[in-house]
């Protein structure tokens, strides 16, 4: 029986723009520091694509637009990883209206009133990343040029989406265990 295929349309860009740049899995793991046999099981669909310094250093030594490569992993990512990361950047905290997010923290651009409570309480729960993934009706993810990311996040349930920025830079220069 064959593996499950966790991460089809990652595992296409991916294959399309090696094969269009003429490497294999060996020259393309030697340009971006990641196992040739790691390669091989994402292309196949076999894991799921890597984490999101990979998927850019992927995408830079293909010489590829690094959006594309962003988008394509978090459309295969959708669910619980979305729900995960926010939980994780919540709980990083802070988060309000009034936040800075190149210092660290979590603007809530828009959303209902309560949006900062209601995130707040959802960050303390221990099914928190279950509680949201379920509560999910659509993500929507706009990377920008300085690094930031701004999530819209439409809960079921609720006609206001929640729109929150995070910036990429800040996660960049926290302490590694």
């Amino acid at each position: 029986m064959s593996e499950p295929r966790q991460g089809i349309r990652f595992a296409a860009v991916l294959n399309s723009t090696r094969r269009a740049a003429g490497l294999s899995y060996r020259q393309l793991a030697q340009a971006s520091g990641i196992s040739h046999s790691f390669l091989s099981h994402v292309e196949k669909g076999e894991r799921r694509a890597p984490p999101a310094k990979a998927i850019l250093e992927l995408a830079d030594a293909l010489e590829a637009d690094r959006l594309t490569f962003a988008l394509a992993a978090i459309a295969d990512r959708a669910g619980s990883d979305v729900a995960t990361t926010m939980v994780a950047a919540l709980r990083r905290g802070p988060v309000g209206r009034n936040i800075d997010p190149t210092a660290g923290g979590v603007l809530i651009e828009s959303g209902p009133a309560d949006t900062e409570a209601e995130l707040a309480d959802l960050a303390d729960h221990d099914d928190a990343v279950d509680e949201l993934a379920s509560r999910l009706a659509f993500v929507d993810l706009q990377l920008g040029d300085d690094g930031s990311m701004r999530l819209g996040i439409s809960v079921a349930g609720d006609d206001d989406p929640i729109v929150l920025l995070v910036s990429a830079h800040a996660n960049a220069d926290s302490p590694s265990d």
